[in-house]
C-alpha cells in the first residue's frame, strides 16, 4: 500500500522561518518534521512513498534523497511554482500512480495514531474514504466531522465558531481513499474538507470516520510546532535516528560532541544540544529547549521551551520563552522575548521586548529598546538568500541590485561558490532584476570555472557595470542610481580593496 505525503505548502502560519527552508525541513530536535513523518509511516508499514514537492524542494529531495536509508522507496511529484492547488487537487498530479487503496497525509502531521488499524478498519468498512479523526477541546481551528451512531460521516464543518461546532472531532489530514475518489476532484483547487468530501457525500459515497485518542499535533503553527519539539525530546530515547542509537541521556540531557558548557550553567531537561555550541557562565537552559549547531549562549540567558537554530547568537541577560530564534540572528544584551519567532538573520539590539505573538520576517533590525507587538514586516518574497548549502542560511540576503553587491562583498566565499555552481545567481538576474545581460556576464563567469575570490571581485565588477549601464539609462528601481554606485564601489573596495 502507498502513502502520498502532501509537502508543496508555502508554510504561511510558520513565517518567518519558512523563508528560508521548507516546512518540513524545520528541525524539531535531531531531525527535520519530514523525518518523523516517515518514520512513523514505516513503522506502520507502509515502505511506497509519493510525495508531493513545492517550494525549496531540493533541501527535501537532498535530505531524503531516494528513502532508502530509512528503509523506504521514495517517488517524487514536483508541483510547478505556478500550480495553485488545493490539498486533493495535489493528488492529479500522481494520479497515475495510484491504482490501489493508499493513505494520505501531511508533511506537518506528527502522530502516534495507529495508522495500519485505520487501514484494516477501513477495508472492513466498504467504504470509499476514511477520515482519520482525533477529539480536540477548540474545534474552531479544524475541519469538523459529524458522525452517526455507526461512524459514518454524515457532514463537514471547516472551522467553524466553537459554539456552532456539532463536533469536537476533527480531521488529522490522515484520510485512506479508493483511487476512483480521484474522479471526482473536478479541478485543482479542490480541498478535502470544503470540496471533494461534500462532493462525495451529495453523491452518496460511503465515508467513514476512524477516531483515535493518540497522540497527535499540527506543527504548521508556532504553538504546534513548539508542542512538537516536546513530543520529540520526550521520545528521544524510543526510536533510533537513520538506524543509528540515539544518544544516551544524562539527567535527560543530549548533547553532541564539542559543546563548550560554562561555569554555574544549569540546564534542566528534556535539552538537546547539537555540536560545536557555546554555553556561557551562569545561562539557564530549561525544560523543551534545542539549542542547535555552532549557537552562542551568552552570560546570564535564561532559555525556556525555545528553539534556537543555527548560528544564532543570544546576548548576555536575555529571556526568551516559547519563542524561535531563526539561522544566524543575532539576540543582543538584555532582550525579552516571549511567544514569537525571529526570522533567520534578523538583529534584535540591546534592551528590546518582543511581546507574545510576534513575528519578525528575516533580516530586520530592531532597536535599542524597542517594543514589538505583532508582526514585522519587509518584502521579501523576491530576495536572495545566500547559503553555504541547501538550507544553510548564511543571514544575508540581497532584495536589490545595489543589495546583491553589498551582499556578495560580505558573504563567505563557498557561498558565492555554492551559487554559482547551481546557477542560482543567473536565474535570480533573470526573473527578478530582468537583466538577461547581467544573467550572461555571470554565466561567462561560471563557464570559466573562476573561484575563490577572483569569482567574488569579478561578479562585483559585472554587478557594477550592470547597475552603472542602468543608472545611465534611467531604468527604474530596480538597480542603482548613479550616486549610489560610486558609494557602493567605494564600500567594496574598502572590503576587497580594487576590484
Amino acid at each position: 500500500m502507498k502513502a502520498v505525503i502532501l509537502a508543496a505548502g508555502e508554510g504561511s502560519r510558520l513565517r518567518p522561518l519558512t523563508f528560508t527552508r521548507p516546512k518540513p525541513m524545520i528541525p524539531l530536535a535531531r531531525e527535520p518534521a519530514i523525518y518523523h513523518v516517515l518514520s512513523q509511516l514505516k513503522r506502520e508499514g507502509f515502505d511506497e512513498i509519493v510525495m508531493v514537492v513545492g517550494p525549496m524542494r531540493e533541501q527535501i529531495m537532498n535530505y531524503l534523497g531516494d528513502g532508502s536509508k530509512l528503509g523506504q522507496h521514495i517517488t517524487y511529484a514536483i508541483k510547478p511554482d505556478e500550480f495553485q492547488s488545493g490539498t486533493a487537487g495535489s493528488l492529479k498530479l500522481v494520479e497515475h500512480l495510484l491504482d490501489d487503496t493508499f493513505l494520505v497525509a501531511q508533511s506537518d502531521t506528527l502522530s502516534e495514531i495507529p495508522l495500519s488499524d485505520a487501514v484494516r478498519a477501513h477495508g472492513k468498512s466498504g467504504a470509499s474514504a476514511t477520515v482519520v479523526l482525533t477529539e480536540v477541546k477548540d474545534p474552531s481551528l479544524y475541519g469538523v466531522a459529524v458522525l452517526d451512531e455507526g461512524n459514518v460521516i454524515t457532514g463537514f464543518q471547516e472551522k467553524p465558531i466553537a459554539s456552532e461546532a456539532k463536533s469536537k472531532l476533527v480531521s488529522t489530514g490522515f484520510y485512506i481513499l479508493e483511487p476512483d475518489t480521484l474522479d471526482h476532484v473536478l479541478n485543482e483547487k479542490f480541498d478535502f474538507a470544503k470540496d471533494l468530501f461534500p462532493r462525495l457525500l451529495d453523491l452518496r459515497k460511503r465515508i467513514v470516520g476512524y477516531t483515535s485518542d493518540a497522540f497527535w499535533v499540527d506543527i504548521g503553527s508556532l504553538e504546534g510546532y513548539l508542542e512538537g519539539v516536546s513530543w520529540e525530546l520526550e521520545g528521544m530515547t524510543r526510536y533510533t535516528y537513520l538506524n543509528q542509537p540515539a544518544t544516551d541521556p544524562i539527567d535527560n540531557v543530549i548533547s553532541e560532541k564539542n559543546v563548550r558548557i560554562g561555569n554555574n550553567v544549569r540546564i534542566t531537561g528534556p535539552v538537546y544540544i547539537e555540536s560545536d555550541a557555546v554555553i556561557e557562565d551562569n545561562a539557564r537552559i530549561r525544560p523543551f529547549s534545542v539549542i542547535k549547531r555552532s549557537v552562542h549562549i551568552s552570560q546570564g540567558a535564561v532559555l525556556e521551551r525555545c528553539v534556537i537554530q543555527e548560528r544564532a547568537t543570544i546576548g548576555k541577560d536575555c529571556r526568551i520563552v516559547s519563542s524561535v530564534i531563526g539561522q544566524s540572528a543575532t539576540i543582543q544584551n538584555d532582550v525579552s522575548i516571549e511567544g514569537s519567532s525571529v526570522g533567520p538573520g534578523s538583529v534584535i539590539r540591546e534592551r528590546a521586548n518582543i511581546l507574545d505573538g510576534s513575528r519578525i520576517w528575516p533580516n530586520v533590525e530592531i532597536g535599542d529598546g524597542e517594543t514589538v507587538n505583532g508582526t514585522v514586516k519587509v518584502p521579501l518574497e523576491k530576495s536572495f538568500y545566500f547559503n553555504t548549502a541547501l538550507g544553510e542560511y548564511t543571514g544575508v540576503l540581497a532584495s536589490t541590485g545595489d543589495g546583491f553587491i553589498k551582499a556578495l562583498a560580505k558573504v563567505p566565499i563557498e557561498s558565492i561558490e555554492f551559487h554559482s555552481k547551481r546557477r542560482d545567481f543567473e536565474k535570480w538576474a533573470r526573473g527578478v532584476l530582468a537583466s538577461d545581460q547581467l544573467a550572461n556576464d555571470i554565466e561567462d563567469l561560471r563557464r570559466r570555472t573562476i573561484t575563490g575570490e577572483e569569482l567574488r571581485r569579478k561578479l562585483i565588477t559585472v554587478t557594477n557595470n550592470w547597475a552603472y549601464g542602468q543608472a545611465q539609462n534611467s531604468t527604474p528601481s530596480r538597480g542603482v542610481t548613479m550616486p549610489e554606485k560610486k558609494v557602493l564601489i567605494d564600500q567594496v573596495s574598502g572590503q576587497l580593496g580594487d576590484a
